[in-house]
């Protein structure tokens, strides 16, 4: 029975001390048993798995009201309320303006939803239970599948060196769990608790118009919409500037970055002239991100505090047309995140199934609450809120991926990379040194600034002097610019007394 294990697959976010590592039942078993465990009995990635709970039964522990939040006019309201459904239809508008309101709910998956999803967590569920088996007695999963597992290790359990040496060099996703078991987060970022004074009124990103300008809405009229909504492809408040506030600031005494992911080059460089990293994010049900590549080829880590994310990954290569399954789109339907993982997605395994070789290296897992996943660059990756989620994520460049990210940088970001590599010269002279040999290897010629305004002093200076062929040069642009019909239109210009005297004359 597929799911015959699925009562020990439930399991309460935080109770896996044991790393993530399943023990099993029955320890006498060989190694050449697990070895059964090969891609002939590998799960359908296309059929739903028969008799799966229902979705609902993601929810267990995660109770999104309180009495305290009842007694609040937002938070306590038992539909979306005027006010709110006002400011949010007017950041729908701004957002995608291609659609009309009415088109937010035209797929209707506030109904068909959870039928859609519960089949497909089922058998991810399964196939990271059955990675997990692998991993325990120290053997390799089954190669060459249509979807592989993740590792989850417990943080006790995994020493900086062996995650640098297991993970970061070899860019392999891993989850961490344990991290975020002393986060006052934990506390801090309840639904009801963020309805109190201190963040109710904060104005956060939820969007971005036609332009890039940024749409923001208040935090309060937020949690009542994703509460009562019914959207397909809910508004996500995605937020990387709240940092920058007074009051939003106080977020980051919530949590702390991971031992594993402190070190971060980008560091040298200003806040200003580095690129956005750092996110506060809550996603309604149903919300998430399509498949993409984190910029400029950094690693990302992704902390969810509550309640539950779908991931899907493919290795460092595969082609963006492949990933966002382009060809295997229907006439109609966009490429929002619910419509990916309720459409395209099965559609994208089933096309891999049907080769000999897969080679997308398509990983699926679903993240619990607590736990930090890594996500190294270059992987594309999408994501699902199976729940409401509350969560932070940052992006950053460690040592292990300097040249790759240094490449990236040198192209996309020039005057960023000047900056950089100055003051690398001056903290990691190593890296500067790599960085130049990387440039000379690749013959990567690098424009400095400084030339440029010396070029600009010397036209300058040449333009003042008095040398001996100046005559000569106003000569030829007296000719240049010499206009025939200039004597006819002088002869025939309003004196400029006229402009100044009223009845409309220019000014």
């Amino acid at each position: 029975d597929l799911l015959g294990h699925w009562g020990s697959v439930r399991e309460s976010p935080r109770s896996d001390e044991g790393g993530g590592v399943r023990k099993l039942a029955d320890s006498a078993k060989s190694a050449d048993t697990n070895m059964k465990l090969d891609a002939a009995e590998e799960l359908d990635p296309v059929e739903e798995v028969k008799n799966a709970p229902p979705l609902d039964c993601n929810l267990e522990g995660l109770s999104i009201r309180s009495s305290k939040a009842d007694d609040d006019e937002y938070m306590g309201a038992k539909i979306m309320l005027k006010k709110v459904k006002e400011k949010l239809d007017s950041a729908k508008k701004r957002h995608r303006s291609s659609l009309r309101l009415s088109q937010w709910e035209r797929y209707q998956f506030h109904d068909s939803y959870d039928e859609l999803q519960k089949g497909h967590v089922a058998r991810i569920k399964e196939i990271n239970r059955r990675h997990m088996e692998f991993v325990s007695k120290g053997l390799q999963p089954p190669q060459n599948q249509v979807v592989t597992g993740i590792d989850r290790v417990h943080w006790k359990d995994l020493t900086m060196e062996q995650f640098v040496e297991k993970y970061q060099k070899p860019e392999i996703p891993v989850i961490i769990t344990g991290l975020t078991d002393d986060w006052k987060a934990n506390d801090n970022w309840k639904v009801e608790e963020l309805f109190s004074g201190k963040y109710r009124n904060c104005r956060l990103k939820v969007g971005e118009d036609d332009e890039g300008y940024s749409i923001r809405v208040k935090l309060k009229y937020f949690l009542n919409y994703m509460m009562h909504q019914k959207d397909d492809s809910p508004m996500y408040l995605f937020d990387c500037s709240f940092d920058e506030h007074d009051r939003e600031s106080e977020l980051l005494l919530d949590y702390k970055v991971p031992s594993y992911f402190a070190e971060d080059l980008f560091n040298l460089i200003s806040e200003k002239r580095r690129p956005p990293y750092r996110w506060f994010l809550i996603g309604p049900k149903r919300s998430g991100t399509s498949a993409h590549i984190d910029p400029l080829g950094t690693s990302a880590w992704n902390a969810l505090v509550y309640g539950r994310k779908r991931w899907i990954m493919t290795k460092p290569g595969t082609r963006k047309r492949q990933v966002k399954g382009y060809a295997l789109r229907k006439k109609g339907e966009d490429g929002e995140a619910s419509t990916y993982f309720s459409y395209h997605v099965p559609r994208i395994l089933k096309d891999e199934a049907e080769k000999k070789v897969r080679d997308m290296g398509i990983r699926e897992v679903i993240q619990e609450p607590g736990e930090v996943i890594y996500v190294p660059g270059g992987w594309y990756h999408a994501v699902l809120n199976l729940t409401h989620t509350i969560a932070v994520t940052q992006n950053f460049c460690a040592r292990a991926q300097f040249l790759k990210i240094w490449r990236h940088v040198r192209k996309g970001r020039k005057k960023m990379a000047l900056k950089w590599l100055k003051a690398l010269k001056e903290k990691y002279p190593d890296l500067a040194e790599a960085a130049l040999k990387c440039n000379e290897d690749d013959g990567w010629k690098m424009k400095e600034a400084s030339k440029k305004k010396s070029k600009k002093k010397k036209k300058k200076k040449r333009k003042c002097s008095d040398s001996s062929d100046s005559e000569e040069r106003r000569e030829r642009r007296r000719r240049r610019n010499y206009d025939p019909n200039a004597e006819f239109h002088a002869s025939r210009a309003v004196p400029s007394s006229s402009y100044q005297s009223g009845g409309g004359g220019r000014r």
